[in-house]
């Protein structure tokens, strides 16, 4: 989960043209994760564009991610165990996926998926290498990428734009708390 959630979307990177790489507007995307040597995963993402929230539901595990953009704050809700997971690498990855300024781009034309047009780039990053397809208001519709977690990519199957109630990226209420050490969470879903 820690790799796929830098690599959906969320964080394309700020360069010489700068293309927004984050939602411009209240939008919810369904997608396709594909990595390799792993069944397909179909999740969707959230967005609030006001209060930079991302909520990530990843049904094939029974979980989903409440990000807090702007504090870099991510925990994930365990509705089995009645709880909510914090991670220390969880957070840290939020964080980069929001500040994400250290990577290059550059544009390799347009391309449509799920409907929609986007504009193809390279990126160049510190962490890794990767193309994603970024429409113009900010939602990425295709990304292929690889870091030091592997490979993986993602490809959007639907596109929604409209409001989105403020509780479906609010804690649930009552849910215990879980703080994991570092590196324990991917652990625990079997990534190395």
């Amino acid at each position: 989960m820690i790799s796929w959630l830098g690599l959906c979307g969320l964080g394309v990177a700020q360069a010489q043209a700068r293309p927004a790489f984050l939602p411009l507007h209240d939008v919810t995307v369904s997608y396709l994760l594909t990595v390799p040597g792993q069944p397909d995963n179909a999740y969707s993402l959230a967005y609030d564009a006001d209060d930079q929230l991302a909520r990530i539901d990843d049904p094939a595990h029974g979980v989903y991610v409440l990000i807090d953009l702007p504090a870099r704050n991510a925990e994930v809700v365990v509705a089995a165990l009645h709880s909510m997971v914090t991670a220390p690498d969880l957070s840290a990855l939020s964080g980069e996926v929001y500040s994400a300024d250290d990577a290059r781009f550059t544009p390799l034309g347009s391309a449509r998926y799920a409907g929609a047009a986007c504009e193809n780039y390279l990126i160049i990053a510190k962490a890794g290498t990767a193309t994603a397809c970024i429409t113009p208001d900010g939602v990425t519709l295709h990304f292929r990428g690889q870091d030091t977690h592997g490979a993986a990519t993602v490809t959007a199957t639907s596109v929604s734009y409209g409001a989105l109630p403020a509780s479906d990226f609010a804690p649930p209420a009552g849910f215990g708390t879980i703080s994991l050490p570092p590196g324990a969470l991917a652990q625990l879903l079997g990534q190395p």
